[in-house]
């Protein structure tokens, strides 16, 4: 036979034989497929979960690093405030917190706004470390001078609350009741000046604020005589928001644990003379207030607190006071925990961290 006129192709025989060799390379060029699919895959993974790290750090730095007050914090969790973020004109609250390695939250950032509830910002966080750094100072007050150095109560923040303001006119007045904190052995101390958070109530700024600090009875409410009493024109407090330092002639008291009350209501002017703020939410802070002007005083029943600094002077104090001036974030990935994040952030208002 002609071998220009053979078939070209395979027998049956080269076939059976060839078909194990295919199997097996076609199998092997399936498993690097599926090797390299699976790399590529992880590979997106850790990526996207580095990217997620990184974008929760940056957004809790960018935070803390406009941090104006401190109000709680440990290894795992931080709450403090920035300024306003709403428009409102008020302060906002914030806080940020791990879940930890087990439960509900587990592996879980939190982050919470003003008082709604806590949303997740990232959900897969192994470890979360909160550490920040002070600076300290040394606070001598020698005898019977008088300096803002002695912080004898104050009501900065509260866990877990709420700026709020209320509108001081011939109606409606605010107040805080509060125990000076002074050793147990001091005898005599004295009251020397006050802060408060306030701003105009508006463009007239014909108004007169009316502050006093008078004594307190056993319901917490103010009660005569008038310990010291400054007027405030509404043409003195600002557009917007600012502390309000309040010198007032030395009141002292002879026992222990004295109770006093600073009361804020009208003085004179046309409509409303100012607006102050306070804290809602959290712990009870004695807020007081009135509706008929400082005639009667409402007793404090809820969860709320004047925004206000008393400060004074007492023999012999001495102490530190202590500034909050950075703080180290560190987000670990519970997926690769060779994935970590760490940042270290300058708090720029260097807030004081009060006892």
């Amino acid at each position: 036979m002609n071998k220009m006129n053979r078939r070209s192709g395979v027998t049956f025989l080269e076939l059976m034989v060839s078909l194990p060799t295919a199997t097996i390379l076609i199998g092997a060029m399936a498993m690097c497929i599926t090797i390299t699919m699976r790399s590529k895959s992880q590979d997106d993974i850790l990526f996207r979960t580095t990217y997620d790290l990184a974008g929760a750090a940056s957004q809790i730095a960018t935070d803390l690093e406009q941090a104006t007050a401190h109000v709680t914090s440990s290894a795992t969790h931080i709450e403090f405030v920035v300024p306003d973020r709403d428009g409102d004109g008020l302060p906002e609250q914030m806080r940020y917190e791990w879940g930890g390695a087990t439960g509900a939250n587990a592996n879980k950032v939190l982050w919470k706004y003003k008082n709604q509830a806590a949303s997740v910002l990232f959900d897969n966080v192994g470890a979360f470390s909160i550490q920040t750094n002070t600076t300290s100072v040394s606070a001598t007050v020698p005898n019977h001078i008088l300096s803002q150095t002695a912080v004898l109560k104050s009501i900065d923040a509260i866990e877990g609350g709420e700026f709020c303001e209320q509108v001081i006119n011939a109606s409606n007045s605010i107040g805080q009741y509060f125990i000076p904190d002074i050793p147990g052995s001091v005898k005599i101390g004295d009251l020397g000046s006050i802060r408060i958070m306030a701003r105009a109530a508006d463009s007239q700024l014909n108004g007169v604020l009316k502050v006093r600090v008078m004594r307190s009875n056993a319901s917490k409410l103010s009660i005569a005589p008038v310990l010291a009493e400054v007027d405030i024109a509404e043409s003195r407090l600002g557009a917007t928001y600012q502390w309000l330092d309040i010198p007032i002639a030395p009141i002292s008291w002879q026992t222990q644990g004295t109770p006093l009350c600073i009361t804020l209501s009208y003085g004179g002017g046309t409509g409303d003379v100012a607006r102050v703020q306070f804290v809602q939410g959290g712990a009870a802070s004695n807020l007081i207030s009135s509706i008929n002007g400082g005639a009667l005083w409402k007793v404090p029943t809820g969860a709320a607190g004047l925004r206000f600094y008393a400060y004074g002077f007492y023999d012999g104090y001495t102490g530190q006071r202590t500034f909050l001036t950075s703080i180290d974030v560190k987000l670990t990935s519970s997926l690769n925990t060779t994935r970590t994040i760490e940042t270290s952030v300058r708090v720029n208002a260097a807030p004081e961290l009060l006892k």
